[in-house]
């Protein structure tokens, strides 16, 4: 929890640079075999481009090449608007991960309302997610449609969801769920779903622990009308949390389609973060609250989701060549 003793003022914005939501369509980005390269030669170091290689499936590499490069970017994006900063290549930013998989950038900055810089990513679907934030340790998740589908030529109703998943959804939680496809229907159920199964998946993203925490732990309550959640804990109200949820592409007047992807972000305490090397939890400069403080940070509003492209992640010495080997720039 934070703690009240150490009062700090904090002043957090909606429009903090560093307070970023940004998503890419990567069904949409038909790279060619030149432009892929470009970015994996020019714009990655060459262990992630290794590992961005290593995927048999054109969708999975897509995937994770926009997922780095959006680190990459985001942790530019925090270099250039630290005090005394100097320029750096996009390859030689120094993005690690804690043992639990959480990336991060290390390098300690000093960015005015921005202490406690520091950003997640996710990927599946047609979208590549990343938020960042000023203050509070963040996770996110984006849930893609297609949990409910044939399998052996069968199709899986919710109810055999239910069944599978047992061991990572409470008794309470899966009540609501197989309530909610009973009384409207099969896809609203596996809607539903998919919002727990993403909460689920941006608290631990958040603390950094990835699936090696037991997610029944966790048991959430949805408020559909403010698209927001909180959380209990093994069985402890923890109200030092916030929950974001949004469906995109965005929902209008609650009409969800076959499209909607279910994106969470998650916000908490530094406290809860787990980081077995001790590296991550160094980057942060402001680790005690007030009450009060904590309170505004968690209720800052969301920032909106920015939809980009390949070619916005691309800095800016490096747009004529991505250009001239295939890629677009708008």
């Amino acid at each position: 929890m934070p703690h009240p003793e150490d009062a700090v003022g904090t002043d957090v914005s909606s429009t903090h640079p560093l307070r970023a939501r940004w998503i890419v369509d990567v069904a949409r980005w038909r790279p060619t075999e030149r432009e892929f390269d470009f970015i994996l030669n020019e714009l990655l170091p060459e262990h992630e481009s290794l590992a961005v290689r290593r995927f048999h499936r054109e969708d999975d590499r897509k995937r994770a090449c926009v997922s780095r490069l959006m680190q990459r970017a985001i942790a530019l994006r925090a270099c250039a608007l630290s005090i005394g900063a100097r320029g750096t290549a996009m390859r030689d930013v120094d993005i690690r991960r804690t043992k639990g998989a959480k990336p991060f950038h290390a390098t300690v900055l000093e960015v005015t309302g921005a202490p406690n810089f520091n950003f997640n990513v996710s990927h599946e679907g047609d979208y590549v997610v990343l938020a960042s934030e000023t203050h509070a340790v963040v996770g996110v998740d984006v849930a893609a449609p297609g949990q409910v589908r044939r399998i052996g030529g069968l199709e899986r109703d919710v109810g055999r969801l239910l069944e599978t998943f047992s061991s990572v959804l409470t008794d309470r939680e899966r009540e609501r769920i197989s309530a909610t496809a009973s009384t409207n229907g099969e896809r609203a159920g596996e809607e539903l779903f998919r919002k727990h199964w993403s909460l689920k998946e941006s608290h631990v993203k958040a603390i950094g622990v990835g699936l090696g925490m037991d997610l029944k732990r966790c048991e959430f309550d949805i408020d559909a009308a403010t698209s927001t959640a909180s959380v209990a804990v093994d069985g402890v109200t923890r109200s030092d949390w916030a929950f974001h949820i949004e469906g995109f592409p965005p929902v209008v007047d609650g009409a969800t389609t076959e499209e909607t992807h279910w994106i969470t972000v998650s916000r908490g305490p530094y406290e809860d973060i787990v980081d077995a090397h001790g590296e991550f939890t160094t980057m942060f400069s402001q680790r005690s609250f007030s009450e009060d403080a904590w309170r505004d940070v968690l209720a800052a509003p969301a920032p909106k989701w920015e939809l980009m492209t390949v070619g916005d992640l691309i800095p800016d010495q490096f747009r004529d060549a991505f250009e001239s080997h295939g890629g677009v720039i708008f």
